[in-house]
C-alpha cells in the first residue's frame, strides 16, 4: 500500500486488481494530472483496455451529468453486467482543443484538463460546470466514470479509495489490461507484469478496507 501510495502521488501507474468473485481483472491507474501523451501510449501498449477518467458521483452530478444507465433504464434498455454491478458511466466527453478526440495527444489533454474542472469543483461547483460546459464537448472518446463507495466496489471506486489515502483529488485514469488471449489477463500473469514493469499491485480487498 506505501508503495502504490507513492507512485500515484509521483504520477506513476499502479496496478489494481477487483477480485476474483467480481471483474477478476486489473486496471492500471495514475493520477489525471500526471497524463500525458506518452503516458497514455504507455497504458495503450501495456494494457490495452478502455481508458477512463475517474471521479466521484458528487462530481459528475455537480458538472451536470447523470448515470447513463439513469438514462437508458428510462429507454428501457439498462440491465446489469454478469457482475452485478451498475455500471459507472456517466459520460462521453472530448476537450475542445482536441483534433479527433481518440489521438493519445487529444486523450491526454482531455484527461488533464477533466482534472483540472474536479479541481475547481471541489471548491466551487458552480464554476466547475461552466467550465465544463464551456471547454468540453460530447459526445468524445474520453468516458467518464462516477464512483460510488459504499454502494458499489469496481475499478472507478478503488481506484478513488487509492487517491484519497494519497491526499490527492479524485481525478483519476484507469485502463483495463488484457492478455495475448481474448479474455483478461490472469491473475498471475498480472502479479508478474507488476514485477517486470516495477509497479506496485493491489488486491481489492485492501483497499475497500480503507472505506
Amino acid at each position: 500500500m506505501e508503495r502504490a501510495i507513492e507512485a500515484l502521488k509521483a504520477g506513476r501507474p499502479v496496478l489494481i486488481y477487483d477480485g476474483d468473485h467480481r471483474e477478476a481483472e486489473a486496471d492500471f491507474v495514475v493520477r489525471a494530472d500526471a497524463v500525458g501523451p506518452g503516458l497514455v501510449r504507455w497504458l495503450r501498449q501495456n494494457a490495452g483496455g478502455l481508458l477512463c477518467f475517474v471521479t466521484t458521483e458528487e462530481v459528475g452530478r455537480a458538472l451536470g451529468l447523470e448515470f447513463l444507465s439513469e438514462y437508458y433504464r428510462r429507454l428501457g434498455l439498462a440491465a446489469l453486467p454478469r457482475y452485478g454491478d451498475e455500471p459507472a458511466f456517466m459520460g462521453y466527453v472530448n476537450h475542445k482543443k482536441t483534433r479527433t478526440g481518440v489521438r493519445d495527444s487529444d486523450k491526454a489533454l482531455t484527461i488533464r484538463e477533466l482534472a483540472r474542472v474536479v479541481a475547481i469543483a471541489l471548491r466551487d461547483p458552480d464554476g466547475a460546470r461552466k467550465t465544463f460546459m464551456d471547454e468540453f464537448y460530447g459526445p468524445g472518446h474520453v468516458p467518464i466514470l462516477g464512483a460510488r463507495i459504499g454502494r458499489r466496489w469496481g475499478h472507478t471506486e478503488l481506484s478513488t479509495l487509492l487517491a484519497k489515502a494519497a491526499g490527492l483529488p479524485p481525478a483519476l485514469a484507469i485502463v483495463e489490461v488484457l492478455g495475448p488471449s481474448v479474455d483478461a489477463m490472469p491473475y498471475g500473469e498480472v502479479e508478474e507484469l507488476a514485477k517486470s514493469l516495477g509497479v506496485p499491485l493491489l488486491r481489492g480487498e485492501e483497499l475497500k478496507a480503507l472505506a
